[in-house]
């Protein structure tokens, strides 16, 4: 006789997940030459549907400010810069979790959603470069895939701990007019200006706080 497959085990039935990361910019070379990340939040309120997979609906937010070496020339003084992007990012989310423990697991998300950008403390440049002045807000879909490695805790099963590491495109392109930057002459080394073809993206590396509400006994 073959040998029975072992029945998957369960997660909660209702998990609230929480996350806290440094997002890092990708791409385009132009958004990452010109802006670093500072935080990368999210909360997510997941129901678990079949088997151990889950669709849930949660809330971003993400700020960036830019690079230290944009500085605004003023007479003889160079004055850094402190323009920063702020974005809320409402989202739905699907996920998968797999135990490879009896007290660890691996998820799997896709993050789907719309983000709301907008660019603060902007210095008013009105070069030429610059005009027409276009909005210092923006939008559009919002994709993240993301993978995470949960560990309950012993203590109280209704807590896991993660880390985690996601990558976060928007369909939207960078535009330096929006932040008033398309007059610095932001170069490669071998003098080439850098490329602005792609999507805005990041890479997100941090860790969560999970509360697991309704947990399958064994």
């Amino acid at each position: 006789m073959g040998q029975e497959k072992p029945v998957e085990k369960l997660n909660a039935r209702f998990v609230i997940k929480t996350s806290a990361g440094i997002p890092k910019p990708i791409t385009s070379n132009l958004f990452r030459k010109s802006f670093n990340g500072f935080y990368d939040l999210g909360i997510s309120f997941n129901f678990r549907t079949v088997g151990n997979f889950y669709f849930g609906v949660g809330y971003q937010n993400v700020f960036f400010k830019n690079n230290e070496y944009l500085k605004q020339q003023v007479y003889n003084a160079s004055i850094p810069y402190d323009t920063r992007l702020l974005a809320d990012i409402p989202f739905v989310t699907f996920s998968y979790d797999k135990y490879f423990k009896s007290s660890a697991y691996v998820k799997y998300s896709l993050n789907y959603g719309y983000i709301l950008g907008k660019y603060t403390n902007v210095n008013p440049d009105t070069t030429s470069k610059n005009t027409p002045f276009i909005s210092k807000g923006f939008s559009g879909q919002y994709i993240k895939p993301e993978v995470s490695f949960n560990f309950v805790d012993k203590d109280n099963t209704w807590v896991s701990f993660s880390v985690l590491v996601s990558y976060t495109t928007l369909l939207y392109n960078y535009n330096p007019k929006a932040p008033r930057f398309a007059h610095f002459d932001i170069k490669n080394p071998d003098g080439r200006p850098y490329s602005n073809n792609y999507f805005m993206s990041w890479l997100t590396v941090g860790f969560g706080i999970n509360v697991l509400i309704g947990t399958s006994k064994e």
